[in-house]
């Protein structure tokens, strides 16, 4: 990819992405400072917002920055990513060692030791050569984070990684003492809790964009979504079997990308949903329905996989 020289280091429109990052931070120190003051109503909203909040900004703008930093200065981009820290409540410097395991595995199956390269498979710790149960996973994930071995990567890559970690959980260690000490109802009630669900419904989106795939298939491991609306939101990350084939691809080439591997794709019936990955159950469902109607009045079953 050629990269442009100025403020942004691959597109002017991560700007847009990285006022969302921003936007993140700006809404949950609101929700820190406003909480004394908020009805229950205004309180309970805002739970759902910020929760929601931590899975787009995981999927959005942590996993964009991860791949294809936003700006040309490297300062600025060690600065991001301490505000990232703060949005998504842990060293982003670890998350971004952690999420690129999972490109070196690409959700892969069990290998003949009894686990997966990649430490968030869905296969990890599903039972014998099956997908782990959605609500399991999405539910135990999050304590489940391989931190010895990330540790370990980030030491790898040098005294910069090791820094950037270190300024990133200081930062966060700051901003949660503060939160004790000022308000720890806030802490203890709204922070935790929103913190927590909104890491299950990232990892409830990422188990969706791979289940039903075929993992060791490098135009099949993973699950697409071309639903516009989806994709205007969620900066394509729809086409997520075409990031897994090429993860440095920008988002906005998403669809260049997509039109040149489709023949491939479309060999390999990768699997294809006609809504957001968050909603692939609930559409594989109703297909199931859709298709038994189907059948008993004598048609063909529906099928959800490219032709």
């Amino acid at each position: 990819m050629s990269t442009q020289r100025g403020f942004f280091r691959y597109s002017r429109y991560d700007a847009i992405i990285a006022l969302g990052g921003l936007l993140n931070l700006a809404f949950l120190l609101w929700t820190f400072l406003a909480f004394p003051a908020l009805p229950w109503w205004a309180v309970a909203s805002s739970f759902v917002v910020l929760a929601w909040a931590y899975c787009w900004n995981l999927q959005c703008v942590s996993h964009n920055f991860i791949h294809n930093p936003f700006f040309t200065s490297a300062w600025l981009n060690r600065l991001f990513g301490v505000l990232e820290t703060l949005c998504i409540g842990m060293p982003h410097q670890l998350y971004h060692h952690y999420h690129l395991n999972h490109h070196a595995g690409d959700n892969d199956a069990k290998g003949p030791d009894g686990t997966t390269r990649d430490w968030s498979s869905i296969y990890r710790y599903g039972t014998g050569d099956a997908p782990e149960a959605f609500w399991r996973y999405c539910l135990l994930s999050f304590f489940r984070v391989e931190v010895t071995p990330v540790l370990r990567v980030c030491i790898r890559h040098g005294r910069a990684h090791v820094v950037q970690t270190v300024v990133e959980t200081v930062a966060l260690a700051v901003l949660w003492l503060t939160m004790l000490a000022v308000n720890r109802r806030y802490f203890v009630f709204f922070y935790l809790p929103s913190f927590f669900w909104g890491w299950v419904l990232s990892y409830a989106e990422g188990y969706l964009e791979h289940f039903g795939a075929r993992p060791g298939n490098p135009f099949a491991n993973s699950v697409s979504s071309y639903n516009r609306l989806y994709n205007l939101l969620w900066f394509n990350n729809g086409y997520h079997q075409e990031h897994h084939w090429d993860p440095k691809m920008h988002w906005t080439r998403m669809k260049e990308l997509s039109a040149r591997i489709r023949p491939q794709m479309e060999a390999n019936h990768t699997r294809i949903l006609r809504g957001p990955h968050i909603t692939g159950l609930i559409e594989d469902r109703l297909t199931r329905s859709a298709a038994g109607v189907t059948k008993n009045m004598g048609g063909d079953a529906i099928t959800k996989r490219a032709a």
